[in-house]
């Protein structure tokens, strides 16, 4: 057996030799010439050229361009060579900030199969085009022309939002030339992107320069904390991080319309325009302005990291769930986002509180949040640690062997047929003075505020205060309904839901979901009608013959009118989907608006709520774009979560109507997912 071996592998050897051609043995002789004559190019420049090449004796492999500022290979173009003769091609000329006029070198490079190169060099003089104007497009898509007012400095003065969103593009500076996007990443100012830059200023109209050079842009309003300023974290926060007493006085400066802004009571008193007091015990403390929603967030800290509770009641107490928020529960509520935790105030030793408004900074009907000693996931409050002698809500009990009141351990909520007065002011305490694994929860009414009234009829039937943001009507409409809106002054800037409503020239709507009864909450903050299906008084759930309600749950990069309200996987901001004919439910989400283009992880359930969900086993989808996870190993979504295939994207600004058909069962739902 051993001589067989050798002999086939002798017999392959030779084989193997033989299988060379003569092209393997031969070096080849490429030849190469340039057609086009080098002189000079601008920065930005996509640099046109042709060459002849040939080699007699062994196939050819490719031609490259390689541009070269000093050492470094910045450009390169590959043309595959089949055969001999002429390639043309083109080489971008790259245009970077702070590098002056000079000489390139242009390097035409010859390969064939065997490796041999012939190559040719070239100086290049490049020079930076100095544009007759730039033009700034902003996030509304609005351009304006930024006229040269000196050489590479260009400007223009309008009424800008005092935090306006906006890209730079240049027009093309030669017949080779290119349009040129400056954008924002990761806070800084590059080319070749359209991510908007945020320019800023405390009044308006001002002033949008930029360098196009150096780079350098302006105006960025400074904020300012006693002379100290502000670390930037996004385009809507910044933050500092200062050691603070009671009694400090803490200026602020560089904030538009600081005045107006939310105040905490449970952190600051205000003192005049710009000055507050601080309120709770001394520590280290992140003071983080939020241009968005117009207040301070303040957060303990125990040096560089957030504070923890500690087994002597020293440290901080957090807040995640849902119904709860500042400035507002209805626009910037916690959800089980942990990063957006509430740290309660350290009013005194032991003690730890948060100051709420129902209506305003908690629901006044629904509620479901608990305690953690981090800001984080981690050590909770279980029913085991906590107590509270009020009986207008209720600590859940509920044990791993589903034994208890029905509601997870540890998890705050209203008792039933409770709710809190609309403009009450509620202080929230946790008491750990007795330990940490005794500690007493306490509500305590201590006020009322009047909360803004908005008198809106929808069809005829007056509109309900929910909170202070949001106004409902639950009542039968049918497939088609024309619907009168009266008493809200700005509608016509309103947002209009595309899948229950078009609206006519007459500002009236018409209704498009089938018969049925429905709940319609106006939002004063986001301007628009939320449509929920109902069952009776009860939100409506997912029947078994594929009737009633489908739900949307998912992360912040998921809402309407815009993903600025997010979900965030908090079940109270559930997106009902419209039943357009009978077990045929859709959404229609606008790429880059209600969705991020290129991810996406939400999924669908049959109730507004975690249960009845849709997994992998319920779900199928055939589309090119999207598709349904598996959790398996290597999955990066979870079973029946959605998600972008790999090297695809939506297209941004278009329409997607994301359409689940149970006609087939509930238990064979199809996705599918059209282009509006």
């Amino acid at each position: 057996m051993k001589l067989y071996k050798k002999i086939l592998l002798g017999v392959a050897g030779i084989l193997a030799l033989h299988a060379y051609t003569d092209d393997d043995l031969k070096t080849g002789n490429p030849q190469l010439t340039s057609r086009t004559e080098f002189g000079s190019a601008m920065y930005g420049d996509s640099l046109s050229f042709t060459v002849d090449v040939a080699d007699s004796e062994v196939p050819l492999s490719t031609v490259k361009a390689q541009l070269y500022f000093t050492e470094d290979l910045v450009s390169e173009t590959v043309i595959r060579t089949q055969t001999n003769g002429a390639y043309s091609g083109k080489i971008f000329i790259p245009y970077y900030p702070n590098i002056a006029d000079g000489t390139a070198i242009l390097k035409l490079v010859l390969q064939n199969i065997n490796f041999t190169v012939t190559e040719k060099e070239y100086d290049l003089n490049v020079s930076r085009p100095d544009f007759a104007y730039l033009t700034l497009v902003t996030e509304e898509g609005e351009e304006y022309r930024m006229d040269r007012i000196e050489k590479y400095t260009y400007a223009v003065t309008d009424d800008f939002e005092l935090q306006q969103k906006a890209y730079i593009k240049t027009p093309s500076a030669s017949e080779n030339g290119n349009e040129l996007v400056f954008g924002l990443e990761n806070g800084t100012i590059i080319q070749g992107i359209t991510d908007y830059i945020t320019f800023s200023d405390i009044t308006t109209p001002y002033t949008i320069s930029f360098n196009t050079f150096s780079y350098e842009a302006s105006p960025f309003a400074k904020y300012l904390l006693n002379g100290e300023e502000l670390e930037m974290v996004d385009d809507d926060t910044y933050q500092i991080d200062l050691s603070l007493s009671p009694g400090d006085e803490l200026e602020f400066e560089g904030f538009a319309d600081f005045d107006s802004w939310w105040l905490d009571v449970d952190f600051f008193e205000k003192v005049n325009e710009t000055t507050l007091r601080f309120v709770p015990m001394a520590g280290d403390y992140r003071i983080t302005a939020n241009l968005k929603h117009e207040y301070l967030s303040v957060e303990k800290m125990d040096g560089s990291e957030y504070a923890t509770l500690q087994e002597d009641g020293t440290g901080a107490i957090w807040i995640i769930g849902e119904g709860i928020g500042k400035p507002s529960a209805s626009t910037n509520a916690v959800g089980w986002t942990t990063e957006k935790a509430l740290c309660m105030a350290s009013v005194e030793e032991g003690i730890y509180q948060i100051t709420v408004v129902g209506g305003q900074t908690i629901n006044a009907s629904s509620i479901n949040f608990k305690f953690f000693d981090q800001k984080g996931w981690g050590e909770e409050f279980s029913h085991t640690r906590i107590s509270t002698p009020n009986t207008n809500i209720v600590i859940g009990n509920k044990t791993d062997d589903n034994e208890g009141n029905g509601i997870d351990s540890g998890n705050i909520e209203l008792a039933k047929d409770e709710s809190f007065d609309l403009g009450g002011i509620y202080v929230i305490q946790v008491d750990v003075t007795h330990g940490i694994n005794s500690a007493v929860l306490t509500f305590t009414k201590t006020g009322e505020v009047e909360l803004p009234a908005l008198e809106a009829y929808f069809d005829g039937d007056k509109m309900e205060a929910v909170d202070a943001d949001n106004y409902k009507v639950e009542k039968e409409f049918t497939q088609g309904q024309v619907i009168s809106v009266e008493g809200i002054t700005d509608f016509e800037s309103w947002w209009i839901d595309p899948d229950f409503f078009t609206k006519g020239v007459d500002g009236t709507l018409t209704f498009l979901p089938l018969d049925g009864t429905y709940r319609v909450t106006a939002n004063t903050v986001w301007n628009y009608f939320m449509v929920e299906a109902m069952d009776g008084n009860e939100l409506a759930r997912l029947q078994d013959d594929g009737t009633g309600a489908l739900w949307i749950v998912g992360d912040g990069e998921i809402g309407k009118p815009t993903m600025d309200n997010g979900i965030n996987w908090t079940t109270e901001k559930a997106l009902c989907m419209a039943q357009i004919s009978p077990k045929m439910y859709q959404v229609t989400l606008v790429a880059g608006e209600n969705i991020k283009t290129n991810s996406i992880n939400f999924k669908f359930y049959g109730e507004k709520g975690w249960g009845n969900e849709f997994g992998a086993d319920r779900l199928s989808t055939t589309d090119d774009i999207v598709y349904v996870g598996t959790g398996a190993e290597g999955d990066d979504r979870d079973s029946g979560n959605l998600g972008i295939r790999e090297g695809k994207a939506l297209t941004a600004y278009k329409a997607y109507v994301f359409s689940v058909d149970l006609t087939n069962g509930v238990n064979n739902a199809i996705l599918t997912v059209t282009e509006k």
